[in-house]
């Protein structure tokens, strides 16, 4: 960062994941205390929520095509200009994992995991199956050519690598420190006469993982970097696919000369398997625009319009930019700023409010105040500060927020539980410390102890039934609700399979024998995502719903160990269960393939109309059933982390009190079985320390659970903000 450009300027509307990070360094000080205060048996409980806080991070994919600009981009956001290379090949070869605010293992800076040989082999021999060919990689994509292409890539690695090649798939490069140029060596293709040096392990080098010790995020997160979305090379194109299933915020980056272009609206037909309210659109690149007053207007207009086409009824954010003009404000250099100002789109920069016409010239350059100035305009208008809010935002919607206010719900029911049992255990010990001064301890007295003793322990049984027959309910539900999803969704595809079936054997009927069959699977695509998410939120409700119901039966179970009304939480909310991603809907299958060949052979079989409608029908049916069946999968995984979380912390706060209390009835067995007629005020001491202990026990317990009570209306309130809207 230039000098002269002041924090707040950088920072742009704060760090990202600020928010986040302070609820999370929170809930961290929260469990370590309530680690102290519960029964040994629920320890197990804190030590796994508090190492989930720990492992939590936000992934931000950066997806686009080849020459988007992505790379530049990431270098703005990560505030390092000159971090991941852009000036030597223009693509990213591999998933780049740069990751903040976590722990390297070992100690490393980076480390370049290679492809594994099966994986090596995949790609040599073509693909594999026909199914993973597709027109959103190369328009007019012919199997010969990949093979051409797979087997040049192999000549070029073995080249390269020598011996070495055999060698090293499979395995990893580990690296203390990041040396300048160490990154060409893996995640840049170079070409097939330029220097060796570059992209020397590229071709085999499935992911890099950086690990940064500055970045301008305060809660943990990890940028990925992703080859282009138009990569010829099909192993490219299915690692991308897998590692945004995996992310949290989506910034798809456009080019401002072609925006959305087929390769991009492919794009967007992939982003439809992802979460459609943690999307950000970047047209970046508005410096090549010569005229950004007109032309800009009709680029956003355009793009706003094809989303809303694509995903109908959502509000994904637009930002406009260059990530160019970002880096420059970093980074400054004179030269590069001198060509800015030569071209016409640096009229635009007058719009920050801080540069005047007549400074667009030599004169922005000066004098130090008006290179400042310059730099401000240039960070201003780069849309950098857009995006900012726009990832704080989405992250705000995204998975780890779930998480963490499901941690906080979870503690707070067990610092409730600490409380209320906490207070029963003072006032046992205030009574049996009066009953002990009016008198000395009798048989009797042992005998009500004993008695108490023996109805925590029925109790207890009570607990493990009922936690056991819930268990089971909750299982039949998820079940039932799992065979239903799936007969929704095979259904969808049946339906849509007989249609496409009966308009084939029609136009084959008529004598019109089609060179390419064109199937459309973005409708298919549409109905099946549709009728998963309305599956999905009916499911959800039954299941929380069925939680709501089951409270009651909690309510008695605490009740009879300490009759209080509100142990459970007086809101009656319940958690809701976050939609995974649907991204089996993007997956590339054969039918998306418009190879003249391919149907060539389909139709060379001099088949009747009537059996190539029933082989098409096959064939819908077999590459969407699989789809069908991970979504219920996705699906099924989702309902059991909810049913598992919620039985296992809502029991656990029971037994933390049963236990507490049992243990306090057999203190005092013993204390009353060994005892003697005490003299005048021998043992006093200690039992008024026990009391003193105990009394600052429930202070505490008191405090807590206020606290993380706050904490859990901070997120229901301040957390649930409106999507966010465009720039």
């Amino acid at each position: 960062m230039h000098a002269g450009l002041s924090g707040e300027d950088v920072q742009g509307a704060g760090r990202i994941g600020s928010r986040l990070e302070g609820l999370r360094q929170q809930l961290l000080s929260c469990g370590d205390v309530l680690a102290g205060l519960v029964e040994p048996t629920s320890r197990p409980l804190i030590a796994d929520a508090l190492r989930n806080l720990r492992q939590l991070e936000c992934r931000i994919a950066v997806v686009g095509q080849i020459k988007s600009g992505k790379s530049s981009f990431i270098n703005a956001l990560i505030r390092n200009p000159r971090f991941l290379p852009t000036n030597v090949t223009p693509w990213t070869t591999s998933v780049t994992n740069l990751h903040f605010g976590q722990a390297s293992p070992g100690g490393y800076a980076a480390v370049f995991t290679f492809l594994q040989r099966t994986e090596w082999d995949h790609l040599a021999e073509g693909g594999g199956k026909i199914r993973e060919l597709t027109e959103r990689l190369v328009p007019d994509f012919e199997p010969q050519l990949l093979q051409r292409h797979a087997e040049m890539l192999r000549v070029r690695a073995k080249d390269r690598l020598g011996d070495e090649f055999e060698t090293l798939l499979g395995q990893a490069h580990f690296f203390k420190s990041l040396e300048p140029g160490t990154l060409e060596h893996y995640v840049c293709s170079g070409d097939f006469t330029g220097s060796p040096t570059i992209g020397k392990y590229s071709d085999i080098t499935k992911s890099a993982d950086i690990y940064c010790q500055q970045g301008p995020f305060e809660f943990p997160c990890t940028v990925v970097d992703t080859p282009g979305t138009n990569d010829p090379f099909l192993i490219r194109d299915e690692i991308t696919r897998r590692c945004l299933g995996m992310a949290d915020v989506y910034i798809v980056v456009l080019t401002a000369r072609q925006p959305l272009s087929d390769n991009d609206v492919a794009l967007l037909r992939i982003m439809r398997g992802l979460n459609k309210d943690r999307i950000v659109v970047l047209i970046n690149r508005i410096d090549d625009l010569s005229d950004l007053d007109s032309e800009l207007p009709q680029v956003v207009s355009f793009v706003r319009d094809k989303l809303a086409a694509e995903f109908p009824g959502s509000s994904i954010p637009v930002v406009y930019g260059s990530a160019w003009w970002a880096n420059q404000a970093l980074s400054f250099d004179e030269q590069a700023a001198a060509r800015i100002l030569r071209r016409k789109s640096s009229g635009y920069l007058l719009r920050a409010g801080l540069l005047k016409p007549n400074e667009l010239g030599a004169a922005a350059l000066a004098t130090e105040d008006a290179r400042d100035r310059m730099r401000q305009s240039l960070y201003a208008m780069s849309g950098l500060p857009a995006v900012n809010r726009a990832i704080d935002t989405l992250m705000g919607m995204s998975h780890p927020t779930y998480t963490l206010r499901q941690i906080t719900r979870s503690f707070a029911e067990m610092a409730r539980a600490c409380e209320s049992a906490a207070r029963s255990e003072l006032q046992i010990l205030l009574a049996s410390q009066n009953e002990r001064a009016a008198a000395p301890p009798t048989e009797q007295q042992l005998a009500i102890y004993a008695q108490e003793r023996e109805l925590l322990v029925r109790v207890a049984a009570n607990i493990e039934a009922s936690a056991s027959g819930i268990e089971a309910q909750l299982a039949r539900i998820i079940q039932e609700e799992k065979d239903r999803l799936s007969a929704s969704l095979k259904g969808a595809i049946d339906t849509h399979a007989k249609r496409e079936r009966d308009v084939l054997i029609d136009t084959l009927s008529r004598g019109r024998s089609p060179r390419v069959w064109t199937h459309e699977g973005v409708e298919l695509r549409r109905v099946l995502a549709s009728e998963f998410r309305v599956g999905f939120e009916k499911a959800a409700h039954r299941l929380t719903s069925f939680h709501a119901r089951v409270v009651p039966e909690l309510h008695r179970l605490m009740n009879t160990l300490v009759p209080e009304p509100d142990l459970v939480d007086p809101r009656g909310e319940t958690l809701a269960i976050p939609t995974p991603t649907i991204a089996p809907l993007g997956r590339v299958l054969v039918l998306d393939l418009k190879s003249a060949s391919w149907w060539r052979a389909l139709w060379s079989r001099q088949r009747s109309p009537e059996a190539s409608g029933a082989e098409i029908e096959k064939l819908i049916k077999a590459e969407f059933a699989p789809i069908a069946d991970e979504l219920v999968q996705l699906a099924g995984h989702e309902f059991h982390q909810f049913s598992t979380t919620t039985i296992r912390w809502s029991f656990g706060a029971c037994r933390n009190i049963q236990h507490a209390l049992k243990r306090r009835v057999e203190v005092l067995i013993a204390d009353y079985g060994g005892a003697q007629p005490p003299a005048a005020d021998a043992g006093a001491p200690g039992r008024d320390d026990r009391i003193r202990t105990q009394a600052q026990r429930l202070k505490d317990t008191e405090t807590l659970t206020q606290h993380l009570e706050n904490l859990a209306q901070y997120i229901d309130t301040v957390l649930k903000t409106d999507a966010p809207g465009t720039q």
